[in-house]
């Protein structure tokens, strides 16, 4: 009798499981260091981003305070050219061009921003002098105030600007006293920067005594202020 040939039985190969089972693991542990350099790129993405955004944060800061005493020492100038041709530091007369009829109508000589005056270039507080969580400056103050410890026994010609950002704050006094700390004041700044009301004495302003400019606090509120002529 002829018998029918019998089917090959097709066993699977011993070791397939286990070339199977490490494959899988090992596509495993592929994704686990994917994920994680991912991670690591993230982190150090967002460090970077923020790094960066400090840095022009700063950058900002210094470019605002080197504008600010650009204007600062060019008005300084004038005064002072102004006060050698023998202007009177009580007839030093800061009208401002636009501010009409009392900046074109004569005489001139007294007037800091005419050009027959002390010819100095006005420029307006910018709008780039901003920081939009806080406060910001909307005008030059020019005003008579006592500062202790500079000039004689008269009122300093000063001029103020309040409301100042706090990095600009902060790099003004880098520059000008050697110190990114704010000092803070006791006095109103309002009554020492803007309506001269308040003497900058030892008691109101003492981060203030023997310093020709700087810029201080209170409450939250900045002042910058530098001497133009002293008493």
């Amino acid at each position: 009798m002829n018998r029918a040939p019998s089917a090959a039985l097709c066993l699977p190969h011993p070791k397939m499981g286990l070339n199977q089972r490490g494959s899988a693991l090992f596509l495993i542990l592929i994704g686990v260091a994917i994920f994680a350099a991912l991670s690591y790129a993230v982190v150090e993405g967002l460090r970077v981003s923020e790094g960066t955004t400090n840095a022009v944060n700063q950058d900002k800061g210094q470019l605002e305070a080197t504008s600010v005493l650009d204007f600062t020492y060019a008005v300084r100038s004038a005064v002072q050219q102004m006060r050698v041709d023998g202007v009177p530091a009580a007839n030093l007369d800061f009208v401002i061009p636009g501010d009409e009829p009392a900046f074109s109508t004569a005489p001139h000589t007294s007037k800091v921003f005419h050009p027959q005056g002390g010819h100095a270039s006005y420029t307006a507080v910018w709008p780039a002098l901003d920081d939009p969580t806080q406060a910001t400056p909307t005008a030059w103050n020019f005003l008579s105030n006592a500062v202790d410890g500079i000039g004689g026994s008269g009122n300093e010609v000063i001029l103020t600007l309040i409301a100042v950002p706090e990095r600009t704050c902060s790099e003004l006094d880098r520059i000008l006293i050697g110190t990114t700390t704010i000092p803070s004041v006791s006095g109103d700044i309002n009554g020492m920067f803007s309506t001269g009301s308040t003497p900058m004495t030892a008691v109101n302003c003492a981060a203030c005594e023997g310093k020709a400019g700087a810029c201080v606090e209170n409450g939250g509120l900045r002042a910058f202020y530098f001497v133009l002529d002293r008493g």
